[in-house]
């Protein structure tokens, strides 16, 4: 609300100067009506000229402000937006659909601007600065009048919350069906190659032309009831409102209480007294459907991480120093006998897991991977090998039992440091819309074109990169799709090599491959797993010939 203040202060200046305005103009007509035309004086014609200058500089500074304080809170919640999503993290993203999310970071957030930086402050201002002005009316002109018409002014706030409360479920309605067509455009646009392949896409395109068409009658929705609103403002509120003013100073200046010139001050003053009515009636589009898009945004920023990041965590270790020793006195550091004992890599110890009500995937896990080692699990689709590699990114949480990496206890660690642990090499390598160069930026932003092209070397990629026309400046398309699922699994596995962390998680790395390609991505895992702790998940008998040991999960 501080920020809002200066917003305020210029409303109130505002009025203030126009009010101030309007009672010297009274004061001067009634010193023509008694002297006539020369009793005029430079003096307090000049502060009036001086008052309109500083009306009209407050209300040229008032959408200025607005303005301003709008990109500042847009580029501020999106941010935070764009933080809690990540925060989320990909278990708790896959319950949104993208588009809703998008919809909210970009619309939404635009839209919680404009309310806040062009409605909100000079709403409060426009809302408070009658007070000023009914007391200038009271003190400088005539108390009684001020003081009927403080009696009608309440009205004013009255008939604002009641437009707002008529109109909240059309805006929320109409924000709702926004992110849902949103989201259904975005999916279409997505799965445009389905679409075609089921010769779909005319079907598919009039549910979307119906979708939009359902979105458009909810604007119009709002639009008719900002006119309403409108009409409602003009005709009955603002020509009853000085309506009122006007017979109660004709009624004054026949009791011969004031004088024409206060008279006409206590006219004009009343028109300073509608100004909430008149700016929500410009805004009021802006307003209802900030006030929905405000919601819809705070409602994201309160759902809960699946897994949070421990708050008193300790600070993650540098990453030349990942290969971390435990204390003397942490129990993982002795053995049965009391001796000292090597510490696993990656460590499961009783784990239960469970997604949601349904029943547990891992029901007492056990799984020690030393360092080094490279261990292969396998077992049936749904036995819990892929859960097993989410809980060690840490992406999920377990039930009960405990992860520990290096013999740490994952719960107790930064999400940050658990990562840093590893590098996983997935069924799909998901790579952003740019260029090759910046795709493998994700995962080392300060590796030099040396080492970019030693990383693709390392993963069979370079020789392909090096005949492109634009090498390394190569744009990869929209989700990669400028590149062979080959290449971006091997691109991926580049990636891998960039970030260089000691263990190394495969799964499913060739399930949508060809042999030839197999072979290669086969060939660059062999090399990326040279020297680290290497975990495989795998159907294929290929790809997990050249494990040290192999465990079945599910038994």
């Amino acid at each position: 609300m501080l920020k809002r203040l200066p917003v305020i202060a210029l409303t109130w200046l505002q009025a203030i100067a126009l009010a101030a305005l309007y009672i010297l103009l009274g004061g001067q007509v009634d010193l023509v009506l008694k002297t006539g035309p020369e009793a005029l004086r430079w003096g307090p014609v000049g502060l009036m000229a001086l008052l309109a200058i500083g009306a009209g500089l407050a209300a040229w500074g008032v959408p200025y402000l607005a303005a301003r304080d709008q990109a500042g809170d847009e580029l501020g919640e999106r941010r935070r937006v764009v933080a809690h999503v990540f925060e989320l993290g990909a278990a708790q993203r896959s319950r949104q659909r993208a588009g809703i999310i998008v919809s909210t970071a970009t619309d939404g957030v635009e839209r919680a601007a404009a309310y806040r930086g062009t409605f909100l402050g000079p709403m409060i201002g426009s809302m408070t600065a009658p007070i000023a002005v009914l007391v200038m009316m009271a003190a400088l002109l005539d108390p009684m009048v001020a003081a009927w018409t403080a009696v009608a002014l309440p009205v004013i706030p009255a008939a604002l919350g009641g437009f707002q409360a008529a109109f909240r479920g059309v805006s929320q309605r109409y924000r709702a069906n926004g992110r849902l067509f949103a989201a259904k455009f975005l999916d279409a646009i997505q799965g445009l190659p389905t679409l075609r392949l089921l010769n779909a896409e005319r079907r598919h395109g009039r549910s979307l032309a119906q979708a939009a068409e359902d979105l458009r009658r909810h604007v119009m929705r709002l639009l008719a009831g900002n006119q309403v609103m409108l009409f409602a403002v003009d005709s009955l509120f603002t020509l009853a409102f000085i309506a009122l003013v006007t017979v109660l100073s004709l009624v004054r200046l026949a009791q011969g209480m004031i004088s024409p010139g206060v008279a006409l001050a206590l006219v004009l003053c009343g028109t300073l007294l509608l100004d909430p009515l008149d700016r929500i009636g410009q805004f009021f589009y802006i307003g209802m459907g900030g006030i929905a898009s405000v919601k819809e945004i705070r409602a994201l920023l309160a759902e809960q991480p699946a897994v949070p990041d421990p708050a008193s965590a300790p600070v993650a270790p540098d990453p030349a120093n990942r290969l971390v020793s435990l204390p003397a006195d942490d129990p993982a550091t002795e053995d049965s006998a009391g001796g000292p004992a090597s510490v696993a890599a990656a460590q499961l110890s009783g784990v239960y897991f469970a997604y949601g009500d349904g029943p547990e995937v891992l029901g007492g896990t056990d799984l020690a991977v030393a360092p080094g080692e490279r261990v292969a699990l396998i077992g049936p689709s749904g036995a819990g090998k892929t859960t097993i590699a989410e809980l060690l990114q840490g992406n999920l949480r377990p039930d009960r039992g405990t992860i520990r990496l290096f013999g740490r206890d994952v719960t107790g660690q930064p999400l940050a440091w658990q990562r840093q642990q590893l590098s996983v090499v997935a069924q799909h390598t998901y790579l952003f819309t740019g260029t090759l160069r910046e795709n493998l930026a994700v995962a080392d932003p300060t590796a030099s074109d040396a080492q970019l092209m030693a990383a693709l070397e390392a993963a069979d990629l370079a020789q392909f990169v090096a005949e492109l026309p634009n090498g390394l400046d190569t744009a990869t398309g929209e989700r990669g799709l400028a590149m062979s699922g080959g290449q971006s699994q091997r691109l991926g596995i580049a990636r891998a090599f960039l970030k260089n962390a000691p263990i190394l998680v495969l799964d499913e790395p060739t399930a949508h491959v060809d042999l030839a390609s197999e072979r290669a991505i086969l060939a660059a895992l062999e090399r990326l797993g040279q020297g680290k702790t290497v975990i495989v998940i795998s159907h294929r008998q290929a790809t997990v010939a050249g494990a040290g040991r192999v465990v079945e999960v599910g038994l």
